[in-house]
């Protein structure tokens, strides 16, 4: 019996420092200020919009930085393109939704943008998705590199109950485990129950890149079985740009055969 407990409060040690340093690492951000937005425009007037999400710990610059903006040009993008700085913040708060459609979604429909994808990177996959969620009739299609879609818990989850039809919301191993679920992942438990209902329409404009060595590939490969395989793109590599950087390459490199980005309207 002790042995448990000095378990179980390691456990809980770990959740709280882990907590502290995802906290306490993350920087200040105002979520009732406007996105900070980076555009890349292509100089003409169009109706295509490229809207790129970034992850935890990143902002709008670093799809710049990273060349994503680039490697969309070099591989014949004409669209325009820009990133928001959406933040953990804005999701934890119940503000990232309102916060985009207020700074960017609206204000670009009201411009004549009529063709809008999303390219989500990590949490900035979720965030696309549940964006993806509430507007889906204005948007074209969400392309996901290496989203967040829940940890080892709620994946080890789905597959104890025999797959993705047979799991509900909550539906963990250990009481304990639902205790330390912090608000993000009560939202991607919710999330995955609208995947499971999705209709073909709405499932066929849904692009997934991941690395084989990704942290969260668990989750990767049980969204995978739910889209066209050549919706999904799977490389060797880890959690990280390099790794993102090579899947948005071939992503755009296979476009005509696969549909991406392509206009809706």
């Amino acid at each position: 019996m002790k042995h448990n407990r000095l378990i179980k409060e390691i456990k809980i040690g770990v959740v709280v420092l882990t907590s502290f340093l995802l906290f306490s690492c993350m920087p200040r951000i105002d979520v009732n200020q406007p996105l900070e937005l980076v555009w890349d425009k292509n100089g003409k007037k169009n109706h295509d919009l490229i809207i790129f999400l970034p992850g935890l710990y990143d902002v709008a610059e670093k799809f710049k930085k990273e060349h994503f903006f680039r490697i969309a040009r070099n591989t014949g993008i004409k669209a325009d393109m820009v990133a928001a700085s959406v933040h953990l913040n804005h999701l934890l708060k119940k503000k990232m939704i309102k916060r985009l459609e207020k700074d960017l979604f609206q204000p670009a429909l009201n411009k004549g943008y009529k063709n809008i994808w999303f390219v989500g990177v990590s949490l900035g996959g979720l965030n696309s998705l549940l964006f993806y969620q509430k507007h889906s009739k204005n948007i074209c299609g969400v392309v996901l590199l290496a989203p967040y879609l829940g940890d080892k818990v709620i994946s080890k989850a789905i597959e104890n109950a025999g797959g993705i039809d047979n799991w509900q919301p909550d539906q963990f191993d250990k009481t304990e485990d639902i205790k330390n679920k912090n608000l993000v992942d009560l939202r991607v438990q919710y999330l995955w129950q609208w995947i499971k209902k999705l209709n073909n329409k709405n499932i066929s404009q849904l692009y997934l890149g991941y690395g084989n060595n990704d942290r969260y590939a668990k989750a990767h490969k049980l969204f995978a079985k739910f889209l066209a395989e050549k919706n999904v793109i799977e490389i060797q590599g880890q959690h990280n740009w390099k790794t993102g950087q090579k899947i948005w390459q071939q992503q755009l490199s296979t476009r005509d055969k696969s549909g991406l980005l392509k206009s809706c309207n």
